[in-house]
């Protein structure tokens, strides 16, 4: 019964999606673009090398954080996970780079907020200019239905500001940069059509504690007169940190609908984030996300890694990228209570125009960038100003 009932919704879901596309095409293109090479795509698409799945920042939890999915992003969207797995037997590698530019706060500003903040807690202000990810991944298809990868990042956050204790000045705490956690995910694709054009599947992860986190600050701590300890350098706090060191798992499911000349593609991801260094956890992570592509030319949509099965090689894509985080809280040793950062949680969503070009008969290279078109959080964060993200993937 259950059974019955998922594969009507899915087929309203498709008759919907044809008709999103049509809708479009009249009005990007003025015609009815021709839906040729439908009956032809089973083969094609077990060709595409397609995986994607959820979140993995090694600490995310502020505004000042950036974010993607596990997304290979190896098919149409460049970020948004799809619903299709690698071939069996296929491999997917490559180096995925986004950056992030925030607002900065000036030092005025941070003093002037620190100085009317209503507690010590509302008070700790940070400023963050950019943050930049480089991450290396591997995949395989165990199945054409089961997809298992890794993946490796390096982060880097610049320019991390804070007023000192007393508020008479700004301390310039350096860069907080290293290894990232690495994160196994697995996606298994649980339903596709006849025809392969529509593919949903489960996807789930485990962002592992093998990053760095107690990178230091070039700040000091105080010397005592009277002992003469102190001086040590002062670690940055958990959620500046490469890595989290605690274990979060994931799970989310994907949507691939095929459309011709367009594909139409959607993922949600959930991530439970556990406590981690210095008794921080840095708040549940929830993704959503949409992507609508468009081969350029008579051909359709189909995979960025496989020129050979791509009538043209460039894809033009736009998504929507949302992600909500919970607050941060920090739990007391002493009491053992969790204190809740006011200056922490946020729903940002990016709109995300991109490119997609495969070069080749196994290897493609997208770029997207992204603009804040909704940015809210809760206390003090500064906003981000724009993300560029670039990927490189080859198959064998």
């Amino acid at each position: 019964m259950a059974v019955r009932k998922l594969r009507r919704l899915i087929v309203r879901v498709r008759r919907y999606s044809f008709a999103v596309a049509k809708t479009i095409k009249l009005l990007l293109l003025g015609r009815i673009g021709r839906m040729s090479g439908l009956k032809s795509s089973c083969g094609v698409c077990r060709e595409i090398a397609v995986l994607s799945l959820a979140v993995v920042l090694s600490a995310p939890a502020l505004a000042d954080h950036g974010s993607l999915g596990f997304g290979l992003g190896t098919a149409s969207p460049i970020i948004t996970d799809t619903g299709v797995t690698l071939p069996q037997g296929m491999w997917a590698t490559g180096l995925r780079t986004q950056y992030i530019s925030f607002d900065r706060y000036s030092s005025s500003q941070m003093m002037a907020m620190k100085a009317n903040a209503k507690d010590d807690a509302h008070g700790d202000i940070h400023s963050v200019d950019s943050f930049l990810q480089p991450s290396a991944f591997a995949a395989y298809g165990v199945t054409d239905d089961l997809s298992l990868g890794i993946r490796v990042p390096y982060n880097f956050r610049f320019n991390v500001r804070q007023p000192n204790d007393a508020n008479t000045a700004v301390n310039n705490l350096g860069d907080a940069a290293g290894l990232g956690d690495i994160t196994a995910f697995g996606q298994y694709r649980f339903f596709h059509s006849e025809d392969n054009l529509t593919n949903v599947s489960a996807l789930a992860g485990l962002k592992m504690p093998t990053g760095e986190s107690t990178v230091r600050t070039r700040v000091r701590t105080p010397i005592d007169p009277d002992t003469g300890t102190g001086g040590a350098y002062t670690r940055f706090e958990t959620h500046h940190q490469p890595g989290s060191d605690s274990w979060d798992p994931m799970l989310g499911v994907a949507f691939t609908q095929g459309l011709g000349q367009f594909s139409l593609d959607s993922s949600l991801m959930y991530t439970f984030v556990n406590q981690g260094a210095q008794h921080t956890n840095l708040g549940d992570i929830f993704n959503y996300n949409i992507a609508l592509s468009y081969a350029v030319g008579s051909g359709p949509v189909r995979s960025g890694l496989q020129a050979s099965s791509n009538n043209v090689p460039l894809t033009l894509v736009l998504e929507l990228n949302g992600e909500w985080r919970a607050p941060q809280s920090t739990l007391s040793p002493l009491t053992g209570r969790g204190a809740v950062d006011p200056n922490s949680g946020s729903n940002i969503v990016y709109i995300s125009p991109g490119v997609r070009y495969a070069g080749g008969s196994n290897w493609n290279m997208a770029l997207s960038v992204g603009a804040p078109i909704v940015a809210d959080h809760g206390g003090n964060q500064v906003d981000p100003s724009y993300r560029i993200v670039n990927r490189i993937a080859v198959t064998f």
